[in-house]
């Protein structure tokens, strides 16, 4: 990995953590809610992926990623149900704790079946 793409990749992150702290400053929740969706690590890494990989190998990777969304469904989910309980921290390691237990399963599968 360059030194260039190593600054893209922390300029590009870091101005989509800036937008979505403004966005939630803002008070307008639903834009903030989708701006913390947008996949820019994603599409950062497909991007840089792309100079080296074939497309053979960019679309397994893709569907790698799509075994990942439960895991991700799994993180919202645990975050939506203990947000009102427990303090932010408690909550986020939860959400971390059930995309692990999703995620391992999923990714052990997948190097299994999608070869």
């Amino acid at each position: 990995m360059s030194l260039n793409e190593l600054v893209f990749r922390f300029i590009a992150g870091g101005v989509v953590i800036v937008l979505i702290s403004l966005l939630g400053k803002s008070k307008n929740e639903f834009l903030a809610g989708i701006a913390v969706l947008f996949p820019i690590v994603t599409v950062v890494g497909y991007y840089f992926l792309s100079f080296t990989s074939e497309p053979q190998i960019l679309q397994k990777q893709v569907q790698f990623s799509l075994l990942a969304l439960p895991a991700v469904l799994g993180f919202l989910l645990a975050l939506y149900f203990t947000i009102h309980r427990l303090p932010i921290v408690y909550s986020l390691i939860a959400g971390i704790l059930v995309w692990s237990a999703i995620a391992v399963p999923a990714a052990l599968l997948g190097s299994r079946f999608l070869r």
